[in-house]
């Protein structure tokens, strides 16, 4: 039987009352507080300084009361196990205008797995019978309904790809490469899904779309309506379970199938699979030496940043950490190895733009915030769907410190944060162009696979 939110939550509840309230979890950078940064900079919301310790909650940040910062929502989660407050409507408005970033969980110094918690203590409001606010419900429905929260028809799903001339990789039944796609690329940001699978066809992946492919689930392990999250979940392990690997162009798919699905499978099932996102792919051709990329006139001299997408990136940085610490024996971990591990995987898709820094021409440079400590870009945990304006007011945010650093491009590898940045740019007037790592390179025929053998 898979587990419930309630279940999920005991288990969990050594963790939280790890919790002791110093309120670390409310910073960026509580470890590197001299840590020289840009000074003051205008925002388009209000001045910022982006130096030393900064507040890295965007839902403390949005609503400033205590129960929305991570501490309160440990104590919350405390009080219900312990039975001294029960799940209502107003319990549910604190708990969920929270963007499940796990910030608050990488500067935690008790190694509290807060995301886990938070969504756990979501799925146990539902189950108690507390209705969902009206815009998840509408998504919930919609995804029982057409298996996509966006409302797109299924026989459309793929519609994208035949109108990139890519209807050969439909239901190729030869192939045991799966490209999972997800909602949002599939219906949205179609160009992320073209620019991913023409990158896949140069680099010559016998790989397969498939047509029955539903949501992946993420937006409802986020706001915990774990049963419709886990019926997409054995809709999509039936379906793509004769495959020998699966990619990924989204952050959140990417992250539902590898940690998410494993969490809440029957215990003692495994992934029939195995999961990678295509830039591991790009990143370990560049680094093998079988690819690299040709200069270009318009993108030289751009100045290009980069956005971590959360689900990428703190989430398996997380993941990682906790591994680790599982296999512990005891507390006296070396807490170096573990940052090396992580330090490596976060500087997987800067290969890529250190790349093409070095053969295209552009200027690769961070902004203040990245790797473990970037700020979120506003759209998971259901907060687009459910709290727009809040979304897109930390998109603007993180947009602010993109402009900080004279960013003509800003670039991520998610539809999602994608999205939500682009849209932010536009409503806020940030002035940049906002593009997928690898929609770039295929926009701009950058791919040189002359040594791929």
């Amino acid at each position: 039987m898979a587990k419930t939110g309630m279940e999920r939550l005991k288990e969990l509840e050594k963790e939280i009352y790890k919790c002791i309230h110093c309120k670390a979890c409310r910073f960026a950078y509580s470890g590197e507080p001299s840590r020289e940064g840009i000074g003051e900079f205008a925002g388009k919301q209000s001045t910022v300084l982006y130096e030393g310790m900064l507040d890295a909650c965007p839902a403390g940040i949005e609503y400033g009361w205590e129960a929305f910062w991570n501490a309160g929502k440990m104590w919350i989660a405390r009080s219900i196990l312990n039975g001294d407050l029960e799940f209502n409507e107003e319990v549910r408005d604190v708990i969920m205008p929270c963007i499940t970033c796990g910030q608050c969980s990488v500067q935690c110094e008790s190694k509290i797995p807060t995301v886990d918690i938070i969504e756990s203590l979501r799925a146990a409001c539902v189950e108690a019978g507390v209705p969902m606010i009206e815009k998840h419900q509408l998504v919930d429905r919609l995804v029982k309904e057409l298996n996509n929260p966006y409302g797109g028809k299924a026989a459309e799903r793929m519609k994208w790809a035949k109108d990139a001339g890519l209807g050969k990789y439909i239901n190729n039944k030869n192939a045991k490469i799966g490209y999972y796609v997800g909602c949002t690329a599939s219906y949205r940001q179609v160009e992320v899904a073209i620019a991913t699978a023409k990158v896949f066809e140069q680099l010559g992946i016998d790989f397969t779309l498939i047509e029955d492919e539903v949501c992946c689930g993420s937006p409802f392990f986020r706001i915990g309506a774990v049963d419709t999250a886990q019926e997409l979940m054995n809709k999509n392990l039936e379906t793509f379970k004769d495959l020998e690997e699966v990619y990924f162009s989204c952050a959140g798919c990417y992250r539902t199938f590898t940690i998410d699905y494993p969490k809440w499978m029957t215990e003692g099932e495994e992934l029939p699979f195995k999961t990678m996102h295509a830039f591991e792919l790009v990143s370990k051709l560049i680094t093998d030496g079988k690819i690299k990329f040709k200069p270009n006139k318009e993108l030289k001299g751009k100045v290009v940043t980069y956005h971590d997408p959360c689900h990428t990136g703190r989430h398996f940085a997380h993941d990682i950490e906790q591994s680790m610490i599982k296999k512990s024996k005891n507390l006296m971990m070396d807490m170096r190895k573990i940052d090396k591990l992580i330090d490596e995987w976060f500087e997987i898709p800067r290969v890529i733009l250190r790349k093409l820094e070095e053969d295209v021409g552009i200027k690769f440079i961070e902004m203040y915030r990245i790797k473990n400590n970037s700020m979120c870009c506003g759209a998971g945990g259901g907060v687009r769907a459910g709290y727009p304006d809040f979304s897109l007011r930390t998109a603007s945010l993180r947009c602010d410190e993109a402009n900080a650093v004279g960013a003509d491009i800003l670039t991520t590898e998610c539809p999602f944060c994608w999205r939500n940045l682009s849209d932010a740019n536009d409503l806020y007037n940030h002035n940049m162009q906002v593009m997928g790592v690898l929609e770039m390179i295929s926009k701009y025929n950058l791919l040189d696979i002359s040594n791929l053998k």
